[in-house]
């Protein structure tokens, strides 16, 4: 038997190759639509809590302020509305129609409650007409009808009917009428019996006091009218029987 001779090597080795083996393909999971998902859902639940789920509907309403019970019968429309949603200016619209009602502030308390708080106009004067009286706000607008009062009362004397919201006199005869009947009695000694309005003109105004009238322009100053009658009353008192006119800038004129 013959055996093959092993074959020996000088230098270097052979380089053996081997095939490159084929790189596994890697399998990489996107989270992105996951959060994109994730982030609608939110959105999602928190437009259904706040805007369609009963935790915001409105169960509770606040009242604060004079006058605030026919208010309340707008306020109540409001129930069971959603708190976002729900227009408040529906109850402001209506709550100024009202006569005495000067403005209204509407609050949203989450999350189910509305404050709301009535401011109402300044009372001025009453007026007297066809036998009843009208409270009239520092405006000259009729408020409403009224019975007992501690506020000056004019008497019209031609009787004119008057409505619940009508501008009856302006502003500035209002603050004549309230200054006259603070400063008459303090300053002249005598009293006011009864505020008389002697034609359908707001120029002119007549006080009844003790056995004689004073005639006022209500476009004057008041002081100084007031000072012309007590210095011509406290020298004249005993010849003046029926009145004295002050409606002349500097004079006085009685009888």
């Amino acid at each position: 038997m013959f055996q093959k001779k092993p074959k020996y090597y000088f230098g270097r080795q052979p380089k053996i190759y081997l095939p490159t083996p084929k790189l596994k393909k890697e399998i990489h999971f996107s989270w992105r639509p996951v959060q994109i998902f994730l982030i609608l859902a939110v959105i999602g639940g928190l437009i259904y809590l706040f805007f369609y789920s009963p935790v915001f509907n409105i169960k509770n309403i606040q009242i604060q302020g004079e006058g605030s019970e026919k208010v309340a019968v707008f306020a109540e429309q409001a129930k069971g509305k959603n708190l976002w949603l729900y227009d408040t200016n529906s109850i402001k619209e209506e709550s100024l129609r009202l006569a005495e009602v000067s403005d209204v502030t509407i609050k949203k308390w989450p999350p189910n409650l509305l404050k709301v708080t009535v401011s109402q106009k300044i009372e001025g004067i009453v007026w007297k007409t066809v036998d009843h009286k009208y409270l009239l706000d520092s405006k000259g607008m009729v408020l409403r009808e009224i019975a007992e009062t501690n506020l000056p009362i004019v008497v019209d004397s031609k009787n004119i009917p008057l409505s619940i919201g009508a501008q009856v006199v302006s502003p500035s005869f209002v603050s004549f009428i309230r200054e006259l009947a603070f400063k008459f009695n303090s300053v002249s000694g005598l009293p006011i019996k009864e505020i008389q309005l002697p034609s359908e003109t707001t120029f002119e105004i007549v006080v009844q006091t003790e056995g004689f009238k004073v005639i006022f322009d209500t476009q004057a100053r008041i002081d100084q009218q007031l000072s012309n009658m007590v210095r011509v009353y406290q020298a004249k008192k005993d010849e003046i029987h029926e009145y004295m006119d002050l409606r002349i800038e500097g004079r006085v004129y009685y009888k």
